[in-house]
This record gives structure tokens, C-alpha cells and sequence, in this order.
């Protein structure tokens, strides 16, 4: 209750409003309400999450697009979140060797993923988070099967590891070593 205690009632009544419209979505999608979960995390904390019961397995990868106008000068980042119950990945393709943080560990570790993964999955949920129109726009996807490239590709291996292996396994970064170059428009003369 301490945090409460610096809130004005409106700002208390709100967070009320958000939850029960969040606890309504929730339900209208007749899942277990703790595999929602990694959804939720991905909204308030960002990122990619994903969580497991004995009987269910729940992913959110969270992808990003900005959306900028020069005239203006203004812009937004819409996010996307897609929501998976019991993901299972169909095909992978390509290699990308990449830096990653998981959890508690200190340091990235280098790791290779796919560049395109196609997942089906029992339900896909997906939502598009505008901070534009304060909106979170949150719908079920008829198809059970999905292509995600780049990102999000990244980030479904990444949770899929979790889910399958627990601990992500890489090289860690102190396994690179540092090579000091000259600048290559540097003048002979220093200038």
C-alpha cells in the first residue's frame, strides 16, 4: 500500500477500470487465466515472455513499428504482441548469430536463431498497442499457424528454448576479444 499512498482517487480509480477491462478481456478468450500471463508481461514490461504448466504451454512475442512523419516532426511506436497457446515451431530458416541477455545472467551471450520461423499454435492472439489513440486493440487470429521474420523470429526462439530446454545456452561475451582500428577518414597529418 505504500505506492498507493502518493495516488490521487483518480488515478486509483483508473488503474480499477483498466484491470476489470483487462480481467473481462481475459475471459472472453476462454483460456487459463495464468497462461495469459507472458501476454501480460509483454504489455506492461515489455519484451518477449513465456510460461508453462504441466498441461499448457503460453508465449507473447512482442515485435515494434515506428511510424514517424517528417512534416510533422511527431510519430509513435505501435507495438504488436502475438500470443500463443501451446506454440510449436514448424519450420525454421537461415542463421543469424546474435547477442542476447536472458533472466539473471550478467552478460549476452552470442546465440544463433532463425531469421523466418513458422509456429502453429492452438490459439494465436494477437494485439497492436497504439500509444497514438491509447488504444490496445486485442483480437483471436482464425489461422493456427504463423510466419514471423527478423525480431520476432528472434524473440519466439528465444521463448521456445525457454519452454523446451529452460536455460538459454550461448558464448559468452568475454569469449569476443576487442580490436582496436584507426578511423578511416582520420588525416595523415592529424588534422
Amino acid at each position: 500500500m505504500e505506492g498507493m499512498q502518493n495516488m490521487d482517487a483518480e488515478e486509483i480509480r483508473a488503474i480499477f477500470r483498466f484491470s476489470a477491462l483487462e480481467k473481462n478481456m481475459i475471459s472472453s478468450f476462454e483460456i487459463q487465466g495464468d497462461l495469459f500471463l507472458p501476454f501480460l508481461l509483454s504489455l506492461k514490461s515489455g519484451g518477449s515472455w513465456s510460461y508453462a504448466t504441466e498441461e499448457a504451454k503460453s508465449m507473447a512475442v512482442k515485435d515494434v513499428i515506428t511510424y514517424y512523419n517528417e512534416e510533422g516532426k511527431t510519430g509513435y511506436t505501435l507495438e504488436k504482441i502475438y500470443f500463443f497457446i501451446d506454440p510449436e515451431i514448424i519450420e525454421e530458416e537461415g542463421v543469424i548469430r546474435r547477442l542476447e541477455k536472458c533472466g539473471t545472467k550478467e552478460e549476452r551471450e552470442l546465440v544463433e536463431r532463425p531469421y523466418l520461423i513458422t509456429l502453429k499454435a492452438k490459439k494465436i492472439i494477437f494485439a497492436e498497442v497504439n500509444p497514438e489513440f491509447r488504444k490496445i486493440i486485442v483480437r483471436e487470429l482464425k489461422k493456427k499457424r504463423i510466419q514471423l521474420k527478423g525480431t520476432p523470429a528472434y524473440s519466439a526462439a528465444h521463448e521456445l528454448e525457454h519452454l523446451e530446454k529452460g536455460e538459454i545456452k550461448g558464448v559468452p561475451l568475454w569469449n569476443f576479444e576487442y580490436v582496436k582500428e584507426l578511423a578511416k577518414n582520420e588525416h595523415k597529418n592529424g588534422q
